[in-house]
């Protein structure tokens, strides 16, 4: 499968999980609270984790469908918490404050490009394309990591969920950072990895999209969930074979 970039003007990448690898954090920072709270890691460390992150999305989907904007730092704050005790184990609400404190310093500090991540910006700023970053992460943090990691001059925006007080799939992200980027939706070429969030949200401004299927995740069950009107334009596995095809 190959893609024609001459066809766009822009193109603008989620973060997490698509341009830098940021697995390891959730657990690590998760591991420093089961301990510090008397948490059999062993018996019930991956089940905190999993529910963590479900209450995380779960509060997404909320927002998305009319509830108050809430920050991730205060979403992960309250999973924390309640995660602890759906396991039946007490949230001391100052440890579950400092890891959270903790939680955001290793997205920042855990988080690495992926193998051919450099390369693949420099080739599309020699190419002359406006290039971007929509995340649903913390607010500020894309810009510290990508600046970490000698990226940052290759953006002319990054829009995140705390400036326009939205979460993916919601249409305020996208129509922020296109109008930052100043192309039309019709220009825009949109990479991601999250499928609700991404394809759902990219599809519904009008974005051609390339999903990164890197958890092998069934496209025929999710077309059949969200929608063919959803279905990506582009399915790869990684980063690196999405610039294979250019």
């Amino acid at each position: 499968m190959s893609l024609n970039i001459d066809e766009f003007q822009a193109v603008v990448f989620d973060l997490d999980s698509t341009l830098v690898d940021t697995h390891r954090y959730p657990m690590v920072a998760s591991e420093w609270l089961m301990r510090h709270s008397n948490v059999d890691v062993e018996k019930d460390g991956m089940s905190y984790v999993q529910n963590l992150v479900t209450r995380y999305f779960k509060s997404i989907e909320e927002t998305v469908s009319g509830a108050p904007f809430v920050t991730p730092f205060e979403i992960i704050r309250t999973a924390m918490a309640m995660s602890l005790e759906d396991h039946g184990y007490n949230a001391d609400p100052s440890l579950v404050e400092q890891a959270t404190q903790r939680f955001r310093s290793l997205h920042i500090e855990l988080s690495t490009p992926y193998p051919g991540v450099p390369e693949l910006l420099s080739y599309l700023d020699t190419r002359g394309l406006k290039l971007g970053v929509l995340t649903n992460s913390f607010q500020g943090d894309a810009d510290i990591i990508l600046t970490n990691w000698n990226l940052r001059q290759y953006f002319k925006a990054i829009v995140d969920c705390g400036l326009v007080r939205a979460f993916k799939p919601m249409p305020e992200p996208f129509e922020g950072i296109i109008s930052v980027l100043d192309v039309t939706p019709s220009e825009t070429l949109y990479v991601g990895d999250e499928y609700y969030a991404d394809m759902v949200g990219g599809k519904g401004v009008g974005f051609t999209t390339v999903w990164i299927n890197h958890r092998d995740h069934s496209l025929e069950d999710l077309i059949s969930k969200y929608g063919p009107e959803n279905a990506p334009d582009y399915v790869t596995q990684s980063i690196t074979e999405f610039a294979e095809m250019l």
